[in-house]
């Protein structure tokens, strides 16, 4: 707190905030949000000129928490910018462009030389604008959620470190057949039985501690990967560490036992492929379109497929064939690849999701029913059904049925990173500093 602001009197400013509403996540503005009426961050203008601090959200993240245990209510954003501009020029921008749509005005307490914070209501929900001096720059949080003492929606449950979790920023899950979770943080992989967590790190034998996926193989053990020390699997006693891939983005597990890995690098990226005894490099100059693989994915008849920043790739084992918007892509930057019963290959882009059933392409966006365009992650749930993480919230997509959830309907947070469909149902979901949520979309 004495990071953010230049003397007292903000700090009462800004008890009188955290009396008014809380915020439960914090997210970055973007276009698409600004677009959604429901966002009523998207209700307030940005001062001309700010640029965005999203360092400072990891600051942000503790006084978020504590301010949602104070009140008691969800749902809320804040967005945090700094601008040149003196803060009586900032107040006096805030005073004459309100949010638009019917806020009223209900808090004036600004200050010509230090900021202070001007509230908005509308219905259940308040809106915001703090201003304070940092390092000789004028700091602006804009922010938003349900007054205090308002309905919010009931929350979906989740983990944090606070409950056991090794971490709070997610980068892989996976669940296994009787109801074992594993999730890889970028704090270490923990295991969480249902009522017990055990976590694992360089000192039990990791790699490294700053994880970047976890596979399952045939028996339940995990498979992880990291951004520098390679990846490494676990026999249920010790792990095994492989130093031959660095930057690991994915681990994909063949229906015979062959390690399919997708590496993020410009020189030694691309696709790795081991079959227990021996290491197989495939990059640009084996045919693949890019050396920065973000996902491998294997299709029901051994089809590799390989989601970079330049396309879409599909191995045959012989042949690497290159697909990009020329094609019938979406977008040229490919997040996630996931590979249906059916064989169709998924395609999560930044400018919706395109998919391929080896003939014929077919992309879906907002106006199809898609949450938001930029489509982080991609999975296939037991049941056949497509979930989509964006940036925005959660898509899901049953035959031509879509069901979208947000912070709305009690997610933690709106921007998704990671998800995992389990045997019984339940939906596991990475979300950004916000630990892991779980749905279960038959309650």
């Amino acid at each position: 707190m004495k990071f953010l602001f230049k003397s007292l009197f903000l700090l009462v400013l800004f008890s009188v905030l955290l009396l008014s509403c809380c915020f439960s996540s914090i997210t970055a503005n973007s276009a698409e949000k600004e677009t959604r009426e429901e966002s009523c961050l998207a209700d307030i203008s940005v001062y001309p000129g700010s640029t965005e601090e999203p360092q400072m959200r990891t600051e942000l993240e503790d006084l978020v928490r504590s301010m949602e245990s104070m009140s008691r209510t969800s749902g809320g954003e804040v967005n945090v910018y700094v601008t040149n501009s003196k803060p009586g020029e900032v107040v006096q921008f805030y005073q004459n462009h309100p949010p638009q749509g019917g806020w009223n005005r209900t808090l004036n307490l600004t200050s010509p030389v230090e900021g202070g914070i001007i509230v908005w209501e509308k219905g259940d929900y308040s809106a915001q604008v703090l201003i304070a001096v940092k390092k000789q720059k004028t700091l602006i949080l804009l922010g938003c959620a349900p007054k205090f003492g308002s309905q919010a929606a009931p929350a979906v449950p989740a983990f944090t470190k606070d409950d056991g979790l090794a971490g709070n920023i997610i980068t892989g899950i996976a669940v296994t057949a009787n109801g074992i979770v594993w999730l890889g943080t970028r704090s270490g992989l923990s295991r969480f039985d249902g009522t017990q967590w055990t976590t694992y790190t360089k000192e039990e034998g990791l790699p490294g501690n700053g994880l970047t996926v976890v596979t399952l193989d045939k028996d339940g053990l995990p498979w992880i990967g990291t951004d520098f020390w390679g990846c490494s699997h676990f026999d249920g006693d010790s792990w095994t560490v492989y130093d031959q891939v660095k930057k690991v983005s994915s681990i994909a597990i063949a229906a015979n036992g062959d390690i399919w890995l997708g590496s993020c690098d410009i020189s030694k990226g691309g696709v790795y492929h081991f079959d227990g005894q021996e290491w197989t490099w495939y990059s640009k100059k084996n045919g693949l379109g890019d050396n920065c693989v973000n996902e491998v994915a294997v299709g029901p008849e051994g089809i590799i497929w390989a989601a970079t920043k330049k396309g879409v790739a599909r191995f045959d084992g012989t042949t690497w064939i290159n697909y990009t918007e020329e094609d019938g892509l979406a977008n040229n930057r490919v997040n996630d690849v996931a590979v249906d019963q059916d064989g169709r290959a998924w395609m999560a882009t930044n400018n919706g999701v395109s998919c391929f059933d080896g003939q014929k392409w077919k992309t879906f966006t907002i106006d199809d029913g898609l949450v938001a365009l930029k489509v982080q992650v991609v999975t296939v749930a037991p049941d056949s059904s497509l979930w989509f993480g964006t940036t925005d919230g959660l898509s899901h997509l049953t035959g031509e049925n879509w069901q979208n959830y947000t912070k709305q309907e009690g997610l933690p947070s709106n921007n998704i990173t990671s998800i995992f469909a389990a045997m019984d149902g339940k939906i596991w979901i990475g979300i950004t500093f916000n630990g892991v949520a779980v749905l279960n979309p038959s309650e």
